[in-house]
């Protein structure tokens, strides 16, 4: 049969979904302390791997270095069933996927957020830590108080887009068992068999979390935007 006839055909019903609704609600709160959880730890992390891929003790550097490569160039998806399915088993620990999801999505967002601090403190001019240095500052304070906060106000936008990006990264995690979104959707779709009617509220759902975040976006790349 044609496809544009089947979906003529098709009889919507919703009622499923809605019957479901608080399961999706409590999805979307697992799915934003992920968010949350992920950030408030890749964060520090990522800023401590820019300097050390700054660091000018080789190991520090190659290591680091190595870190960020690794994360980067590896599917999310093969270093959460590595994180899940190899690590954990092979040291006999047995974790929470809650906790779980967080340290598999924050490994791969902090390497990441360590390229994007290492290329906005890269972005400073270099005259101004000589000129604080010459005023009395050590290299470390000129780093601290004059290179470290303009490095981080450039580096808002950035991170803003990695942020928002991760609210759709973590329904991988639904592959490993952990509760969010699209996971609830799914067992919604499995017992209801309306897919088409399932999912669509579940985009709606990432489309409301996700779409204003992404117009404020907007207005962090207009405002801190590097202005020759």
């Amino acid at each position: 049969m044609n496809p544009g006839a089947m979906l003529a055909t098709y009889q919507f019903d919703f009622g499923p979904v809605i019957d479901g609704f608080p399961k999706l609600m409590a999805g979307l709160v697992v799915t934003v302390a992920l968010a949350v959880s992920t950030m408030a730890v890749s964060t520090p992390f990522g800023l401590a791997f820019a300097f050390a891929r700054l660091s000018r003790i080789r190991l520090v550097s190659f290591a680091a270095h190595a870190y960020v490569d690794l994360f980067r160039a590896t599917p999310l998806l093969i270093q959460i069933f590595v994180i899940a399915f190899g690590i954990g088993p092979a040291l006999g620990i047995k974790v929470d996927l809650f906790v779980l999801g967080v340290a598999a999505l924050s490994l791969n967002v902090a390497a990441f957020l360590a390229e994007i601090f290492r290329g906005a403190i890269q972005s400073i001019e270099r005259g101004q830590r000589e000129a604080a240095i010459s005023t009395g500052m050590t290299e470390r304070q000129a780093m601290l108080r004059v290179v470290l906060p303009q490095a981080l106000r450039r580096s808002i936008p950035l991170v803003a887009a990695m942020w928002v990006s991760l609210f759709k990264d973590t329904a991988l995690l639904a592959l490993v068992g952990v509760s969010e979104l699209y996971l609830q959707g799914y067992l919604i779709m499995l017992d209801s068999f309306r897919q088409v009617e399932t999912m669509s509220v579940v985009a709606l759902i990432y489309f409301v979390l996700t779409y204003p975040q992404s117009l404020l976006i907007e207005r962090l790349f207009q405002r801190y935007r590097v202005r020759d």
